[in-house]
């Protein structure tokens, strides 16, 4: 009997366990963002365990038409993700979703309905792509690719917010910090360090394109600082620079980059940060990190023709050290990326005119000559336009030889020793016919004298 009571109590406190699962208290908190017309990305933070009352099994997104309340539509994603993408929706649409958590023991109650409003197919900036965040005690290694309608962007705008550590029930919002920092990058750069952070800290990090007209739909990342760890006094120097850093271009766009381990090391390396800016500038925005695991690495999508200033740093598991010594490369030159500014045309008279300009905004290289091309009928291809070169230096040509009365059409490109840039806007200019109006006149009024005389 002793031992029935026994195994009674066994089976017992096995169903307790059991039964002390719980649905959870609360549902979390959705982020919502477009990276293209005909998708929503939902994102959410991991529950506390004090929220979720056990292990959160699967998570389910219920999502509907504002135009179609009554038609209501469920996704479920597994417990251990954070994100679901919707797809296939209608462009410049509003729609509403809501999640709820759910355990063994069921679903927590869903969230308030959050609204969406999914991009017009025109005149729209996506949002970056592959945005990846490195997060350590005391920064945020932001990194990302550009959107697919690229060509329409003039730079990126990257903000950061610390966030109020926890997920909130429904009921309370969640605590953000007022202070939110904004940056803008141009639109070369797709790297950026976000340092001076707290440790063990949540951060919300934003980037988006922008126009002048318009600005684009952001990417967002949620996360942690690492915590702060205490190591050991053998190990609370920081690792030594790197030594014998060595810098070679290898494009218009790119710099080799070299270096080799410090002879000694109380801590080991576990990876390297090379901070790369456009030398004399102290502009942060101007200034991209890079991390490499490896002794080299190819610096890219760098600026023609520009000298850059670049230093490298030892990291250990804890700790980074000093950055090494700069060295300073340029990288080499290139086609002219843009053509000659304000070109002006006027008739000096009747066979020739006057071209006036202004070096181009990217040259990438020395202007070795200007090409001016020009012809009486814009239908031609480039190869039949007449071609005059004038030398890099001046910013004014005299075009002479011109047949009077006649329109002429004229273009422009800068030349280095790489090759010719993208050619001006045509701009058009007349040459005055000859003026025999007031020979005619004058022989014609001493023919009517003589024949006077003459009766």
């Amino acid at each position: 009997m002793a031992v029935e009571n026994i195994w009674f109590l066994c089976l017992l406190s096995l169903g307790y366990c059991g039964l002390s699962v719980q649905v959870p208290s609360a549902s979390p908190q959705l982020s919502l963002l477009s990276t293209s017309p005909t998708d929503i990305r939902a994102m959410w933070l991991p529950m506390s365990p004090q929220l979720s009352r056990g292990a959160i099994t699967r998570y389910r997104i219920d999502y509907r038409a504002l135009e179609q309340v009554d038609h209501i539509y469920s996704v479920e994603v597994g417990g251990n993700e954070t994100q679901v993408i919707l797809r296939d929706l209608k462009p410049n649409q509003t729609y509403q979703l809501r999640i709820a958590a759910g355990t063994r023991a069921g679903f927590s109650q869903s969230s308030e309905w959050a609204s969406h409003h999914t991009p017009n197919l025109t005149q729209v900036l996506f949002a970056p792509a592959e945005l990846k965040v490195r997060a350590k005690m005391h920064s945020l290694h932001v990194t990302w690719q550009p959107p697919p309608n690229h060509t329409q962007i003039t730079g990126y705008k990257l903000s950061w917010q610390e966030l109020d550590g926890e997920e909130q029930p429904n009921e309370e919002k969640p605590l953000i910090n007022e202070r939110i920092q904004q940056i803008k990058l141009r639109k070369r750069v797709k790297h950026h360090e976000v340092t001076d952070l707290a440790p063990d800290q949540l951060y919300e990090v934003k980037v988006w394109a922008f126009n002048k007209q318009t600005e684009g739909y952001p990417a967002v990342w949620k996360g942690r600082t690492e915590k702060l760890t205490r190591v050991r006094t053998t190990d609370s120097l920081p690792p030594l620079p790197p030594i014998s850093v060595r810098a070679r271009a290898n494009s218009s766009t790119s710099i080799w980059l070299h270096w080799e381990k410090p002879h000694f090391s109380n801590v080991r390396i576990i990876n390297y940060t090379i901070r790369c800016s456009p030398a004399g500038i102290r502009n942060a925005s101007l200034v991209s990190y890079y991390t490499s695991s490896s002794q080299e690495i190819l610096l890219e999508s760098l600026k023609p023709f520009t000298s850059y200033e670049i230093a490298v740093q030892s990291n250990g598991v804890d700790m980074s050290g000093p950055f090494s010594s700069t060295v300073e490369e340029s990288t080499l030159p290139d086609r002219p990326s843009s053509p000659p500014l304000d070109m002006q045309l006027s008739a000096l008279d009747s066979y020739s005119v006057l071209v006036i300009w202004r070096p181009p905004l990217e040259p990438n290289g020395v202007i070795l000559t200007y090409w001016i091309l020009y012809t009486g009928n814009i239908s031609h291809p480039d190869h039949l336009w007449i071609n005059l070169t004038h030398d890099g230096s001046v910013n004014s040509a005299e075009v002479q030889g011109l047949m009077s009365g006649t329109r002429y059409y004229f273009k422009m490109g800068a030349c280095t020793e790489v090759g010719v840039g993208p050619y001006s806007p045509v701009k058009d200019v007349y040459t005055p016919p000859k003026k025999y109006g007031c020979v005619l006149s004058f022989i014609l009024q001493g023919l009517y004298c003589v024949s006077v005389v003459t009766i």
